[in-house]
């Protein structure tokens, strides 16, 4: 089950965490701090975001994000990781991911979630 995963995470304390959980469960990754000026990249399977761009929530600006990791990642399945309550409640759909997790999220929870995305 390989695949690469890019994480976008602007908490280095947070970054470093998912990126050792995921490499501990054997997954190589890809850490960015934010979502930079490159021109995209097709090679990603997997894209774990929080809503970095937000630091109150809003519906609409939580989608753009998504839509921005989209358009940049437009083969990966997108995970967001997010301690907004209304945004993990929503659900993937209402954002446009694939999947959401709020933080704190379980550790075994996370890894089978992108393992799924990683098989589909």
């Amino acid at each position: 089950m390989s695949g690469r995963i890019v994480l976008i995470e602007d908490d280095p304390d947070i970054a470093a965490l998912v990126e050792e959980m995921l490499r501990d469960a054997g997954h190589p990754v890809d850490v960015r701090a934010s979502l930079g000026d490159d021109t995209g990249d097709d090679e990603a399977r997997v894209v774990i975001t929080d809503l970095v761009a937000l630091r109150s929530y809003d519906a609409d600006r939580a989608r753009e994000w998504i839509a921005s990791v989209r358009a940049r990642f437009p083969r990966a399945k997108i995970v967001v990781l997010t301690a907004h309550a209304r945004a993990a409640a929503s659900g993937p759909e209402a954002l446009g991911a694939d999947a959401v997790l709020a933080k704190p999220f379980d550790l075994q929870v996370f890894i089978e979630t992108v393992e799924s995305l990683l098989r589909g």
